[in-house]
């Protein structure tokens, strides 16, 4: 029973979300500036899209992806501004005499 319910959401899942894989690649293309980042966006947010799909209520697949996508994009930004922040200052690196 529980396997026949996992096979129907993934298949329900790849009818829905596989469609929009290009969009979503070109949005987190868009949004990183790099293949390589934009790579793992959608990775990272598909991976977030199935494992919140059972909370997908609509009839419009592509801007709830793209959404996902957008939203994980800002929390690695924000992931990376907060780890460039942690730098400690060093007073011999930045010192004029």
């Amino acid at each position: 029973m529980i396997a026949a319910d996992n096979s129907r959401r993934s298949r329900r899942f790849e009818e829905l979300a596989l469609p929009h894989l290009d969009a979503a690649y070109n949005l987190a293309r868009w949004l990183t500036g790099s293949a390589s980042d934009a790579d793992d966006v959608v990775q990272d947010a598909y991976l977030r899209a199935f494992r919140f799909f059972d909370g997908f209520h609509g009839d419009n697949a592509r801007a709830w992806l793209l959404a996902i996508v957008r939203n994980t994009w800002f929390t690695e930004w924000r992931r990376r501004n907060d780890a460039a922040d942690d730098t400690p200052y060093d007073d011999a690196l930045h010192d004029d005499e």
